[in-house]
C-alpha cells in the first residue's frame, strides 16, 4: 500500500521555553515514513520537539514545563503526545491539538505509558499492510506456544507481507484504540483456522495492557484460561527480520576475558588485522582497506536479502568508499574531504582494535522455543522445554558464550551446550508426548525446520535470557565461540557468579494525563555510557567491588524510561571520587590516529590498557598528507553548464556553508561560555555561599556544550539531506549542475564536502572516466590458474597448450560463464547442461583475453564503476 505523505516539522527549546523551528531531517526514521501513525491518523500533523538536555534549574524547568503545554507554530497548535526511545535524548512528539485526545485512548491517558509506548506508532517499517477484518487473540504469555513479547502470525496474513521465509520478523500491530511490539513466527493456516484467529499475541505485547475484545476460554499446558478477541480493522508493521549478522568485539566484552585468552587468542588476532591494514596502505588497496574497516567488495557474492540491510557505516563512509576504490591514480586520498573523512572511519576503526581486540562475533536475533501445531484434530503447543544451559543455533561450535550489550557485569556472558539437530527433535518429540501429541518423527523434524530453526535466530529458554536482560522483542545478541576462543569460554564456565541482575519486570507508574509534560523531563537524561565507562575504569584498577555497586545503577538507568527508576547518583558520585577514568577512554571520540600516543600508564589490572599499549604501537599516521582543494579543481569539467546552473549551485552553496558555519559559530558560543562559567568557579571556589551555585552553572555549561556536540550532528545531517535531495532532483543534467558546483567549491576555503554529498555518483563516475580505475576481477569457485579467453556472452574458456608436428596448437575448454546479470554459471560435469552457482553485482562484458590467478578471474576492458547506495523507501522482496 503506498504511503501517505505526513506533515513533519522539527521544533527545539531553550531553557527559557522560547519555540523556534529547525532543519527538519529528511530520513525515513524522522519523516514517520511507513508508520502505523501514518496509516491510524491520515491527514494527521506531527512535530518533534527537542528540550535542553543539560541540567536545569528548578525555574528553568518550570519554564520549560510551562512551554510544553502551549506548543504553536505556523498558526498551528500542537499537544504533546509522546516520546519513543529518544526521549532521555531530551526528543518528544506532539501532535496538532485535534488528535490529541484520540492518540491519548490509546495510551489510556496514561502519561508513563504514552512516553514509554509512543515510539510503537513512530517506528518506521519495512513492511505495513492494513487488513479491515482481522481476528487477534490475546493470550497469557506461554499459553499456546507464546512468550515473552512473543506471538503468531497466520501463514494466509504472513503472505500478504511478501517477506522471505523462514525468519523471525520484528512487529509493531495497531487495533482496538490500542497498539503491540515483538516478535512473530508464523503458524500453519490449519492451526489458524482451528483457533479462529489470524495473529496470536501475548499479554506481554500489549502495550499498555490489554482489558478489551470478548472473553474467550481455551486450553493450554497451563490449563482452563481465558483470552480476549479481537475482530475487526488493524494495522500491521514488520520493523525488521532475523539474518545473518556480525557484531564488532569492545572492551566491555574484552575487560572480562582471562589474561591467557588476550595473550593467545585475542593479541594474534589484532596484530593480524593491523599487519592487513598496514600492508593494504602501503599497495593503495582500497577494496582491501574498507573490507578490513567494515564494508565489502563492489563485485562480492550477492546475499539473499542483502537489498533488506545494506551495511554501511554511515554515507560519508560508503562515498569515500567508492571515490578511493574509483581512483587508479591514488591521489583522491589527499583531498581535503575525503582525506577528513578516510580519518575518522581509521580512527574509529584503531580504538576498537586497540581495545577490543578487532574481531567479529556472529550476531542473532534472540528466539524462543515455542511451537504450535494440530495434530488429529486437536491443537499442541509448548514453550521453554529445552533446557536452560542449552541453546539451538546454526554455529557449529558445540558451546559458547552468549553475549548481550550492554554487559553489565562478567555474569552477563551466559554459558551455554550447543543442541545438535537429533538432540533438539529427541528433546521435542518427549516433551509433545507430556502433551498427549504424538507426531511422527518426520513431522517432529519438519516442526522443528518450520519454528524453530529460523535463519538468524539464537533460541534460548526464557529465564536463562532473563539472566542478561533479553526477551523476544528482537533483541540482537553475539557469541563468542568455543571454537575460536576456548581459553576465553572455559574461564566463563569455570567462574563461579558472584551476583545476579534479572531484568526487572517492575509495576508502571502511573499519573494523570495533565502532568504529561512533567513525565517528560523526567525522563530525560542518558546514563547508560556514562556509568558503563565508569564500572569499565573500576575494573581496570582493580576494584571489581566497585563495579559491582554501578551493576544496579546502570540497570536503573536502563529501566528509567520504562518504569521511572533512576541511578543513586550519590553513589556514583562517591565512586567517581575515587576512581580516575581509564586514560584510554577519552581516545574514543579522536578522529586521527596521529591524536593518540603510543603508550599509556595503565596499571596491571587494566587488560584493556594493556591492549592497547600492544596494538597502537603497530598503527602509524596512515594517509597523513592532504593537498589544496584547487589542485582538484580540474577534475570534473568538460561538462558545459549556462549561467542560470551556476547561479542555481551558488545559491545551494551559499546555503550549505551559512548553515555549517553557524554550526560552528554557534559551538564556539558554549565554549564561551563554558570558558566563562569555569573562570566564575575558579572565582568563587573558596567561597562556602558561592561556590554551589557556581560549581551548578559550570556543570550546566559543560553539559551544553557535550549536548550540542551531539545534535550538531544531527543538524548537520539535515542540511546535507537538503542539499542530497536538491542533488537527486537533477535527473538529466546531473553532470552539468555537478561541474558547477565543483567550480563553486574549489573556490572555497572549505572542504569541498557539498560535492560529494549532492551529486555522490557522478562524483565517482567522472573518477574513473578520468583515471581509468582499476580492472574488474570476479572470483571463480574451482577455477584452476592459466590463461582464459572471455567471449561477447561472458563465457570463460580455459586455453590449453599441447604439442602436435612439433609446434604448438591451444584448445579452448568451456569451464565458466559470468552474464551481464551477474549470474555464474559452471560446466560441473564437462559437457552437461551449465548450473547456475552464484550470484553477483552486474556489470558490462567485453571481449578478450585475460589470465586467472588464484581463482579470480580479470575481465579485460572493464573498469571498476563502485555505486554510492541510495536509502531506499521499501525494502522488500520474496526470498
Amino acid at each position: 500500500m503506498p504511503s501517505v505523505s505526513m506533515s513533519v516539522v522539527a521544533l527545539e527549546m531553550d531553557r527559557t521555553g522560547r519555540l523556534s523551528k529547525k532543519l527538519m531531517e529528511l530520513d525515513r526514521q524522522s519523516q514517520l515514513e511507513n508508520t502505523l501513525i501514518q496509516a491510524l491518523y491520515p491527514g494527521i500533523r506531527v512535530a518533534t520537539v527537542d528540550v535542553p538536555q543539560e541540567p536545569i534549574d528548578s525555574f528553568e524547568q518550570a519554564q520549560v514545563e510551562q512551554a510544553l503545554v502551549k506548543l504553536q507554530i505556523d498558526g498551528v497548535r500542537y499537544s504533546l503526545i509522546g516520546a519513543s526511545g529518544s526521549a532521555k535524548n531530551g526528543k518528544f512528539y506532539a501532535v496538532d491539538a485535534t488528535f490529541e485526545k484520540k492518540v491519548a485512548e490509546r495510551f489510556r491517558c496514561s502519561p508513563q505509558a504514552a512516553i514509554t509506548y509512543f515510539g510503537i506508532l513512530a517506528s518506521p517499517c519495512r513492511v505495513r499492510i492494513e487488513e479491515p477484518d482481522c481476528k487477534v487473540l490475546v493470550v497469557t504469555d506461554h499459553e499456546l506456544g507464546t512468550n515473552d513479547c512473543r506471538g503468531w502470525i497466520s501463514q494466509s496474513l504472513f503472505r500478504k507481507l511478501n517477506l522471505p521465509r523462514h525468519r523471525f520478523y520484528q512487529f509493531r500491530l495497531a487495533f482496538d484504540k490500542t497498539q503491540a511490539k515483538g516478535s512473530l513466527k508464523v503458524m500453519a493456516d490449519e492451526v489458524a483456522q482451528a483457533l479462529g484467529v489470524d495473529i496470536i499475541l501475548p499479554e506481554s505485547s500489549v502495550k499498555p495492557e490489554y482489558k478489551g475484545g470478548v472473553v474467550r476460554s481455551i486450553r493450554s499446558l497451563l490449563g482452563d484460561g481465558q483470552a480476549h478477541l479481537y475482530q475487526g480493522p488493524v494495522v500491521l508493521g514488520i520493523r525488521d527480520i532475523s539474518r545473518d549478522l556480525e557484531f564488532e568485539s569492545s572492551y566491555t566484552l574484552v575487560e572480562h576475558a582471562p589474561a591467557d585468552s588476550i595473550e593467545l587468542e585475542i593479541k594474534p588476532i589484532a596484530l593480524e588485522q593491523a599487519r592487513k591494514l598496514r600492508a593494504a596502505v602501503e599497495e593503495m588497496d582500497f577494496t582491501e582497506l574498507f573490507r578490513l574497516l567494515g564494508t565489502s567488495d563492489a563485485q562480492r557474492p550477492l546475499a539473499a536479502d542483502e537489498h533488506l540491510d545494506p551495511q554501511y557505516t554511515s554515507q560519508e563512509h560508503s562515498i569515500v568508499e567508492a571515490v578511493l576504490k574509483a581512483d587508479a591514480t591514488g591521489y583522491m586520498v589527499r583531498h581535503p574531504f575525503i582525506n577528513h573523512q578516510l580519518q575518522r572511519v581509521l580512527m574509529k576503526w584503531a580504538f576498537k582494535l586497540c581495545t577490543g581486540g578487532g574481531f567479529r562475533l556472529p550476531a542473532f536475533a534472540l528466539a524462543d522455543d515455542g511451537y504450535l501445531v494440530l495434530h488429529e484434530g486437536e491443537v499442541f503447543s509448548g514453550s521453554d522445554w529445552i533446557p536452560y544451559d542449552q541453546a539451538i543455533t546454526s554455529l557449529a561450535c558445540s558451546k559458547g558464550l552468549l553475549v548481550r550489550y550492554p554487559i553489565r557485569m562478567k555474569e552477563d556472558l551466559l554459558p551455554f551446550d550447543n543442541l545438535s539437530t537429533q538432540q533438539t527433535v529427541d528433546l521435542l518429540a518427549g516433551h509433545m508426548k507430556t502433551t498427549g501429541c504424538n507426531l511422527a518423527p518426520q513431522q517432529i523434524l519438519d516442526v522443528f525446520e518450520q519454528q524453530l530453526r529460523l535463519k538468524g535466530t539464537f533460541t534460548l529458554h526464557s529465564e536463562t535470557a532473563r539472566k542478561n536482560g533479553g526477551d523476544y522483542d528482537f533483541d540482537l545478541v553475539c557469541v563468542v565461540e568455543g571454537d575460536r576462543f576456548p581459553r576465553f569460554v572455559e574461564d566463563r564456565f569455570r567462574y563461579s557468579e558472584q551476583a545476579a541482575m534479572e531484568k526487572n519486570k517492575l509495576r508502571k507508574k502511573q499519573s494523570p494525563w495533565w502532568n504529561l509534560p512533567q513525565v517528560a523531563m523526567q525522563a530525560r537524561g542518558n546514563q547508560i555510557g556514562s556509568i558503563t565507562d565508569l564500572k569499565t575504569s573500576c575494573l581496570a584498577v582493580g576494584r571489581p567491588d566497585l563495579a559491582y555497586q554501578l551493576v544496579g545503577q546502570l540497570q536503573n538507568a536502563l529501566d528509567q524510561l520504562k518504569h521511572g527508576t533512576e541511578p543513586d547518583q550519590e553513589v556514583i558520585r562517591n565512586i567517581r571520587k575515587e576512581v580516575k577514568a581509564a586514560p584510554w577512554l577519552k581516545f574514543k571520540n579522536k578522529r586521527r590516529i596521529s591524536e593518540t600516543p603510543e603508550h599509556v600508564d595503565v596499571p596491571p589490572t587494566d587488560v584493556v590498557g594493556q591492549l592497547y599499549n600492544f596494538v597502537r604501537k603497530e598503527l602509524e599516521k596512515f594517509f597523513s598528507e592532504t593537498a589544496p582543494l584547487t589542485e582538484f579543481r580540474g577534475l570534473i569539467v568538460g561538462d558545459s553548464f549556462s549561467r542560470e546552473v551556476y547561479r542555481e549551485a551558488g545559491i545551494i552553496s551559499t546555503f550549505y556553508a551559512v548553515n555549517v558555519g553557524l554550526t560552528i559559530e554557534r559551538r564556539k558560543q558554549y565554549e564561551k561560555a563554558l570558558e566563562e562559567a569555569e573562570a566564575d568557579f575558579q572565582a568563587k571556589k573558596d567561597n562556602p555561599t558561592a561556590r554551589k551555585e557556581a560549581i551548578f552553572r559550570r556543570n550546566q555549561a559543560q553539559a551544553a556544550l557535550h549536548f550540542y556536540e551531539e545534535r550538531s550532528h544531527q543538524s548537520l545531517k539535515s542540511v546535507i539531506d537538503v542539499v542530497r535531495k536538491w542533488g537527486q532532483g537533477k535527473n538529466g543534467n546531473a553532470s552539468a549542475y555537478c561541474a558547477a558546483l565543483h567550480m563553486i567549491a574549489c573556490k572555497g576555503r572549505g572542504t569541498g564536502s557539498i560535492v560529494f554529498y549532492a551529486f555522490p555518483q557522478e562524483v565517482v563516475n567522472r573518477i574513473v572516466d578520468r583515471t581509468g580505475s582499476r580492472p574488474i576481477t570476479v572470483e571463480v569457485p574451482d577455477l584452476c590458474d592459466g590463461e582464459v579467453r572471455v567471449d561477447q556472452e561472458g563465457r570463460i574458456f580455459l586455453i590449453a597448450q599441447f604439442g602436435n608436428d612439433g609446434q604448438v596448437h591451444e584448445r579452448e575448454i568451456f569451464r565458466v560463464q559470468v552474464t551481464g546479470k551477474g549470474e555464474v554459471f559452471m560446466d560441473r560435469d564437462g559437457g552437461g547442461q551449465p548450473v547456475l552457482v552464484d550470484r553477483i553485482h552486474p556489470f558490462p562484458i567485453q571481449p578478450g583475453r585475460s589470465v586467472v590467478r588464484d581463482g579470480k578471474v580479470t575481465f579485460p576492458g572493464t573498469h571498476q564503476r563502485p555505486s554510492v547506495p541510495e536509502k531506499k523507501k521499501k525494502e522488500k522482496e520474496k526470498e
